[in-house]
C-alpha cells in the first residue's frame, strides 16, 4: 500500500541548516536540489513499472539511494512525490514536442500536426514509464492530482491553440470555438495513448501516429471549408 503519511517536524539543526554551509565545494541549496532530482527519478522508476499504488516511500529511498530522512526533506508523502514526477514528465514531453515543431516550423498545419504527432507517441513507446504515469498511475488519487491532470490538459489545448491559431483556427463561425475544439482534439491523443499503454503498445509508431493525425486533418480541413473570410467579420 501507498505510504501517505507525513513525518513528524523536528527542530532544526543549526549546523545542518545554514543556507551557506559547503560540503567538498557543494552548496547545501545544491546537494538539496540533487537528492530531490534523485527521488523524481526513482518516483518515475517505481511509479512508471510498478505503479503508484505498489510504492512505499521505502521503495522509493531503496530505488534513490537515499534514506527517508532525506525523502521529508523534499516531500510530504508519495502523493507529494506523484505531482512532482508527473510535472517532470509532463515537461520532457512537451519539450520533445516544442523541439519537434522548431525543426518543421514553416510547414503547413497538416505537415506540422504530423511532426508533433509522431514526436509525441515516440516519447511514449521509448519510455514506457513516462506513457504509464501520465496516462495511468494520475488518474483516481485525490481532487489534488485530478486537479494538476486537468490543468494539463488545458495547458496543451493553450498550446495548440498557439500553434495552430494563426493558420487554422482564424474566423471560425459560431458556435465554434477554439477552445473547445483544442480540448476536442487533445482529448482524442489522450484517449488512443491511454489504450496505447494499456495494449503494451500493441499498434506500431507509425500506425498511432496516422490514426489520430487523420482526425487532425479531418478537422484541419472542415475548418477550412467553413472560415469565415476577415472582411465578412468587419
Amino acid at each position: 500500500m501507498t505510504t501517505t503519511s507525513t513525518r513528524s517536524p523536528r527542530a532544526p539543526r543549526a549546523a545542518a541548516t545554514e543556507s551557506g554551509r559547503r560540503y567538498r565545494g557543494v552548496s547545501e541549496e545544491v546537494r538539496r536540489a540533487e537528492r530531490r532530482q534523485r527521488f523524481i527519478d526513482a518516483g518515475l522508476d517505481v511509479f512508471g513499472v510498478r505503479g503508484y499504488h505498489n510504492a512505499t516511500v521505502r521503495s522509493i529511498c531503496a530505488s534513490a539511494g537515499l534514506t527517508e530522512r532525506y525523502f521529508y526533506e523534499s516531500f510530504e508523502n508519495s502523493e507529494d512525490l506523484l505531482c512532482s514526477v508527473y510535472e517532470f514528465c509532463v515537461q520532457r514531453l512537451r519539450e520533445r514536442v516544442l523541439s519537434s515543431l522548431l525543426v518543421g516550423a514553416g510547414g503547413d498545419v497538416e505537415t506540422m500536426a504530423l511532426t508533433a504527432l509522431k514526436a509525441f507517441f515516440a516519447a511514449m513507446r521509448e519510455d514506457p514509464r513516462i506513457a504509464r504515469i501520465l496516462f495511468i498511475e494520475v488518474l483516481g488519487i485525490s481532487e489534488r492530482v485530478d486537479m494538476l491532470y486537468r490543468v494539463t490538459i488545458e495547458n496543451f489545448a493553450a498550446l495548440l491553440i498557439q500553434v495552430a491559431h494563426p493558420l487554422a483556427l482564424q474566423q471560425l463561425p459560431s458556435p465554434l470555438q477554439p477552445d473547445l475544439l483544442a480540448n476536442a482534439l487533445i482529448g482524442s491523443i489522450i484517449a488512443t495513448a491511454s489504450r496505447w499503454v494499456l495494449t503494451d503498445f500493441e499498434a506500431d509508431l507509425d500506425g498511432m501516429t496516422a490514426n489520430v493525425h487523420a482526425v487532425f486533418v479531418g478537422t484541419l480541413r472542415y475548418l477550412s471549408s467553413v472560415a469565415v473570410a476577415p472582411d465578412a467579420c468587419a
